[in-house]
């Protein structure tokens, strides 16, 4: 049952026309933390953190991610424990899929479903052990 492997809300991403500007407002203005940037896609993504809250972002610009249009909300995480547990219900149940299982950086696994009303709904798996050791070794590009 897929429920024993949902922990949470994993973060918001925002696809904006500038990033500097989600910067300036997240970042200087609101206070949030930079958790780490990384290029994914030819897009410059910044990963951003406020108590419980990550918002991910990037500047759309180009060929859009999963041919995307539009800024705002891009998509809704969910944290899972077990992605492949998680996958192969939605394949079960026939739930359409946008992305299916990828790797975008070490440690951590994703897949795009598409829920209600066109939602993008994103669940994610974190290999903590080897972030918090990418972390430590300065393994993610550094931010300020």
């Amino acid at each position: 049952m897929v429920q024993r492997h949902v922990y949470g809300v994993g973060h918001v991403a925002l696809q904006l026309s500038n990033l500097e500007d989600g910067l300036a407002f997240f970042r200087d203005w609101l206070g949030f933390k930079v958790k780490f940037e990384a290029a994914f896609e030819n897009h410059r993504l910044v990963m951003l953190r406020a108590g419980k809250i990550e918002l991910e972002m990037w500047e759309a610009e180009g060929e859009l991610p999963h041919g995307d249009a539009g800024f705002g909300v891009h998509h809704l995480a969910i944290a899972v424990k077990d992605l492949d547990i998680v996958m192969a219900e939605v394949k079960a149940r026939a739930i359409p899929i946008i992305a299916d299982v990828y790797e975008p950086t070490r440690g951590i696994r994703e897949a795009i479903v598409r829920g209600p009303d066109g939602l993008r709904v994103q669940f994610v798996e974190e290999n903590v052990p080897l972030l918090i050791w990418r972390a430590m070794t300065g393994d993610f590009v550094k931010a300020d």
